[in-house]
Formats: structure tokens, sequence, C-alpha cells
């Protein structure tokens, strides 16, 4: 027997069997190529046809679904099923083939299939927000609202920046906060947060209120200047009762202590001790061209600083630029102090207070100079003096606006430069009254 004979033949066995593997894998390596070539491409021809390649890649039927599903110009629902259905075939396993397939079944208006397609994918990912937030909104489109609610709780629980989209979605399909609050939110702060700012911003103070209630229920703590769009709210919709009540709860939940001198004062922080919080009920400031503002530590009528304002000549500056809104009653005599003082203010047009009526939610934006409602002009320099004025509100007024204010000047050399400090500005009830006198 040749040993030798049979050890060659079976060699060139061998190498003929790795020359066939080499091209079998290679030719499956270059059809996988140019498969992901096609796929690849923007030509939708070029994606059939990677299809047809590789058959058995779940990803080319997919894409394929997601073109003929979402082209505007060449939409074709049924084919797109088509294609869904062949890519769930091959990778039963993905949660995303099945919501689209779902999508796709709803369009062509066949909810039973779509609802088992989605199941299918919370079958398949359980803990997914996605998909319970893309279920839970097609059952909000077929109206049902409990099963709904539970699948969008389900995803913002999971993932929180879904809270407002959640809150829209829901508040657009049912107009009912309370069952929001209690079948579709989970119960998380920052979750409420989010849903009062986007009643905020939606101007629904309703919701808005009660969502803030939920929140001070569970006595969060929480910096004071996140109440602020829910006061504005309420300011801007002529709920100052809700907006006082607001004011209060958020300034305990801040953990800060009412800044309010002399006692019986409704203005806060009149003495300026305090920062400016830029917001609520307290002092409000935004910059103007032409002035400054800051504290003076080393001057103050009392307590340990003052308001300073210097004009720097530069403009005719119109300054109402630092004010705060005062909840006040109807038919009330009050009585409006502070003191000010002036180095070398130029222009016949100084410095005083003016007193606004805010009661009227319209018209927050403009308001018109009333003289009786103006402290006297105050030009040139003069040393700490108070400038105060008594005033009684009408039946309707509820709220007013206190404003540090300069009018433009009407004359030449117009352009205002000087120094003003202010301090301890005051804001005292001293009696009801039937007159409606301003």
């Amino acid at each position: 027997m040749n040993v030798r004979g049979i050890g060659l033949a079976a060699q060139w066995l061998i190498f003929a069997g790795i020359v066939i593997a080499s091209g079998v894998l290679g030719f499956a390596g270059a059809q996988h190529a140019i498969a992901q070539h096609w796929e690849g491409s923007s030509n939708p021809d070029q994606w059939s046809r990677a299809a047809e390649l590789e058959p058995s890649n779940a990803e080319n039927w997919y894409h394929l679904g997601r073109y003929r599903q979402f082209d505007f110009e060449h939409g074709d629902p049924p084919s797109a099923i088509s294609y869904y259905r062949r890519a769930t075939a091959l990778n039963p396993g993905s949660a995303l083939y099945w919501m689209d397939l779902a999508a796709a079944y709803e369009t062509v208006g066949n909810f039973n299939q779509a609802e088992q397609a989605f199941r299918t994918a919370q079958q398949v990912y359980p803990i997914s927000g996605d998909v319970s937030w893309r279920f839970g909104n097609f059952l909000l489109r077929q109206n049902r609202i409990e099963e709904a609610f539970q699948q969008i709780r389900h995803a913002v629980s999971v993932d929180p920046k879904l809270t407002v989209l959640a809150v829209s979605s829901c508040w657009r399909s049912t107009q009912d906060i309370d069952r929001i609050i209690k079948f579709a939110l989970p119960d998380q702060p920052e979750v409420y947060w989010d849903a009062v700012g986007f009643f905020a911003k939606a101007r629904e103070p309703d919701p808005a209120m009660s969502v803030w209630k939920r929140l001070m229920a569970d006595g969060t703590t929480f910096p004071i200047a996140k109440g602020f769009p829910l006061i504005d709210l309420l300011i801007g919709s002529g709920r100052t009762d809700d907006a006082r009540i607001a004011w209060q709860q958020a300034i305990a939940a801040a953990g800060m202590k009412p800044e309010v001198s002399p006692q019986g004062s409704l203005i806060w922080n009149g003495g300026f001790e305090g920062e400016l919080l830029n917001g609520g009920f307290a002092w409000r400031y935004m910059p103007v061209d032409g002035a400054d503002m800051n504290f003076d530590e080393d001057t103050a009528h009392s307590g340990s600083r003052s308001l300073r304002v210097v004009f720097d000549g530069s403009a005719n500056v119109d300054f109402e630029h630092i004010w705060q809104w005062v909840v006040v009653e109807p038919n009330t005599h009050y009585r409006f102090s502070s003191y000010l003082k002036t180095e070398e203010l130029t222009t016949d047009s100084g410095i005083r207070f003016q007193i606004e009526d805010g009661s009227h939610p319209g018209n927050l934006p403009q308001f018109k100079l009333d003289p009786t409602r103006l402290t006297p002009n105050i030009v040139g320099t003069q040393s700490w003096a108070l400038d105060d004025m008594e005033f009684t509100t009408g039946p309707d007024t509820h709220l007013l606006r206190i404003v540090l204010r300069r009018v433009p000047s009407s004359r030449l050399g117009n352009k205002i430069r000087g120094t003003v400090w202010v301090d301890d500005v005051s804001l005292i009830p001293l009696a009801a009254t039937n007159s409606p006198n301003q």
C-alpha cells in the first residue's frame, strides 16, 4: 500500500476544501458588503436590493418598512406592515420593530393588531419607558383613559423628562387635573415642578394651583425662585389671593423669614437689608442703559445699607426698573412712605415713587401716570428726607405696583446724571372707607 500517495491525495483534498471555503466566505463577505452599501444608500431602490440580497437580515426589512410608512410621497402603510412583519419574524426580540408595526397597524385602522403589537413590545422589553410612552399615547387616542394613564405614569417614572409631554397629552385629552395627578403622574417632586411649569406657560391657573397644592401637601422644601412662575401666572390672571397664599407658602418652604418693616407694612424688604429676589411679591428689577443699581453699605437711613441708583448722564432715562407688587384691599386708606437722598441729580425730571393700580391683568404691561399717585419730584442734592403720601384704593383694586420712577424730560439737556439712595419703603393700611376716591 502506498502510504505516501494517500497522504498526498489527502493534502490535495484539504487544499481544495480550503479554497472552496475561502471562496464561499469571500462571496458571502462581498455579498454582505454590497448589501450594507445598498442599505446605506439614499436610493430606496437599493434598499430593496439589499433586502433581496440578504433576506435573513431583519434590519433591511425594517428599513424598508420605515420608508413605506413615513415617506410623504411614497407612503404605503400596507407594504410597511408587510416589511415590519418580516422584520419581527426574523428578530422577534426587537421592541422597536414591534412598536413601529403597531403604529403602521393604527394608521390603517387595525387597532386590535396595533394593541397586540404594543403588548408584544412590552413583553420583549417590560421596563422600557419608550414602549410605555408610545403604548399609553395609543390608548389615549382610543379614549381608554385609565389604561393610558397607567402606561404614561410608568413612562414618566422611568424618564422624568417626559413629564411636560405627558401633562400636555393628558390635559388635552381629559382636562381633568385631579385624575392626571392621581393616575398619570408619579409622586415625585421634580415631576410636579415640571407640571407647574407647563401650566404656567400655558396660562392655566386652575390646574397649576392643583399641582402646587399637591406639592405643598408633601411638605417639600425648595428655593423660593421655583415658585415665581406660578405667582406670576396668578398675578397675571387676577388671582391675587391665591398669589398671596402661594407666596407665603413659598417663603415657608424656602425657610425664609418675612422681611417686613415697620410692623404692619405690606412692602417686602423695604429697608433693602435682604437680597433683591426679582420675583414674587419682592422687589423686581431690570437693567437699563444709563442707570446702575446696587446696594450701598456706607449710606443708609436705617439698618446697614440702602439701595443706590447712579445715573451716568448718557441718556434721558425712562426709569421704572425696580418695582414691587403689593396685594391690597379695595376701598381702604393707605399711607405710603419712603426715605430718599439725592446728590447732584440733574434735569427738571428727577426721582419719585409712583403707585399704579395693577388689578386689571389685561392691562398689566401698560400704566398711565396719575398725579395723585406720584410722590413729589426730587432733583439736585438732598439729605435723607421723608417722601410720603396717602390714598384710598378703589372698589375693584386688589393689586398695586410700587415703582421707583423717573419720567423722561421733554427739555433740552435732558440726559440725567446723579445719584439716588432709597431706604425704609413702607405701605401701611390705615382704615377701611366707603369712598371711591383715589
